[in-house]
């Protein structure tokens, strides 16, 4: 057979502190799937972001909304990887690159590895640690808000992501260094926003968290 009709392994990579999850995190993972068809869909939740408070939902709580939120997931396989948690009950720091680098030793140099992420999350790219590296390592995928523009990014960054920039077809194909932006996601939920209204019991957010993960933050009174 040759080289050019093996399908390349393709992982897309979802992280976030998952505060609790919302219909905006599965919005995205949705959107990207669509995008990439990937072969799994890895959910690594934070242990202890850097850039972030402290989390009000402890880590076991966080993967039990992960799973209730995920539970009717069909468009590919779902994996939820506790390795940044771990990481934290060790007291170590844990930042994306490490994360996606454990991710490429584990997968193998071949593997379209895709990491997903917000508009918020491309705003602030700048600040991440080594975040230039992380091009060396994995390909970068953001669903933005309708009128997002990579003009309001840090000017290194758009420059680097516009320069990378590939349709899902040739994103799949690479392990790494491509970017792809997805313009339509319509869905932008704040999670420090949807905390304060879910202690103020307000109905309106009801419909931004998952039926059954709802029913979870009430039982448990998490927020």
């Amino acid at each position: 057979m040759g080289i050019s009709n093996i399908k390349t392994r393709c992982v897309l990579v979802l992280g976030g502190s998952f505060d609790p999850v919302h219909i905006g995190h599965i919005a995205l993972a949705s959107s990207l799937t669509q995008l990439l068809k990937p072969d799994e869909l890895r959910i690594i939740p934070a242990g202890q972001p850097w850039q972030k408070n402290a989390l009000t939902a402890t880590s076991e709580q966080r993967v039990s909304m992960l799973k209730l939120a995920f539970e009717n997931w069909t468009d590919c396989p779902l994996y939820i990887d506790e390795q940044e948690i771990r990481r934290a009950e060790r007291q170590q720091s844990s930042y994306t690159i490490d994360t996606l680098r454990q991710l490429r030793a584990e997968l193998g140099a071949e593997t379209s590895l895709n990491f997903a992420m917000g508009a918020d999350q491309l705003l602030n790219l700048h600040t991440w640690h080594q975040w230039r590296d992380l091009f060396e390592v994995a390909n970068l995928c953001a669903a933005a808000r309708p009128g997002y523009s990579l003009k309001i990014a840090s000017q290194d960054v758009a420059k680097e992501w516009q320069d990378r920039l590939m349709n899902g077809k040739e994103l799949r194909s690479r392990s790494h260094g491509g970017t792809a932006l997805e313009p339509e996601l319509a869905i932008d939920v704040s999670a420090t926003r949807l905390r304060t209204e879910l202690k103020q019991h307000n109905p309106t957010m009801r419909l931004l968290v998952p039926h059954k993960v709802l029913d979870y933050i009430q039982q448990h009174s998490i927020y």
